[in-house]
């Protein structure tokens, strides 16, 4: 069995290394991938946004435990949902694996994670992804059945995480940047189809204006069909419109972040020049004196 891993974790100090840890000594046999550690910490949209574009292309059935866990005076119960495609979901019931679930087919049943018997001896209200998720997902991938991690919870009580959509305004999109990636490509929450809805093809010169900032750029289907340190509008590998810098970082080019708004127009054609008429005399006009 595989066990998938996405946190907020870091790699600057012992806490990854602490959980996996865990998970080792619990389930030895068990082949543990690393998803993403470095999601901004406690932004549960952005992991969410993460996991799901990953689920497709990571192994069916598996055990994929998810942390972006921000701490509450209640803290979010922990849960574990089974899909359609037999895999489970390890996660706080923050919505942090809700859009995940959907694209393993759906949820088909869920159970909080209060069974104390599973977790770490003297477990610590400030270190759950060690003492309760990381326990309870090895146990898991190591064949525990999923009824066993405590109480059955309706599925119609957990939380969900819904993407904001983006807005199609006549010959406008109007979007957000939803991740900032490691080379300071901007994914935003737009498919090709908004932009052919506002008229926009691939080829077109359109206006992108974000971060304060407007641009002439093209949709193209790769960044590296514009000239070096030139923007780009284009389609990334996970057919997801992304703005991109040819060998540079859009990020910086336009001061851009997770979240910030971002509107893309329809160029129109500008309308030709029609000369003023030029006024033909068959002879030269006579002379005017005064």
């Amino acid at each position: 069995m595989f066990l998938t891993f996405l946190s907020d974790l870091g790699y600057e100090d012992a806490f990854l290394g602490v959980c996996k840890g865990v998970i080792a000594r619990i389930a030895p046999d068990v082949t543990v991938l690393d998803v993403l550690h470095l999601v901004q910490a406690q932004d549960v949209e952005q992991g969410a946004g993460v996991l799901a574009s990953a689920v497709p292309y990571l192994p069916a059935p598996a055990v994929h435990l998810a942390l972006v866990d921000p701490f509450r005076t209640v803290p979010a119960r922990g849960i574990a949902v089974r899909t359609v495609d037999g895999s489970t979901f390890v996660a706080p019931d923050n919505g942090l694996a809700s859009q995940a679930w959907d694209v393993a087919g759906g949820a088909v049943e869920a159970y909080v994670l209060d069974n104390p018997a599973l977790w770490m001896p003297d477990a610590a209200r400030t270190f759950r992804a060690r003492d309760v998720f990381s326990p309870v997902a090895a146990r898991l991938a190591a064949g525990l059945p999923i009824g066993q991690v405590g109480s059955r919870v309706e599925l119609a009580e957990l939380e969900r995480l819904e993407l904001r959509a983006p807005s199609v305004d006549d010959d406008h999109v109007h979007a957000e940047v939803v991740q900032v990636d490691h080379f300071g490509n901007l994914t935003l929450n737009v498919q090709r189809s908004h932009l052919e809805a506002a008229g926009i093809n691939l080829g077109d010169d359109v206006e992108l204006r974000c971060g304060g900032k407007t641009r002439q750029v093209r949709f193209t289907l790769t960044y590296g069909e514009v000239p070096r340190n030139r923007l780009a509008l284009c389609e990334d590998s996970f057919r997801t419109i992304t703005v991109a810098v040819n060998q540079g970082s859009a990020a910086t080019t336009l001061r851009a972040r997770r979240a910030d708004p971002v509107v893309i127009a329809r160029l129109h054609a500008a309308a030709p020049v029609v000369a003023a008429p030029v006024r033909v005399y068959d002879q030269a006009p006579s002379s005017v004196t005064a």
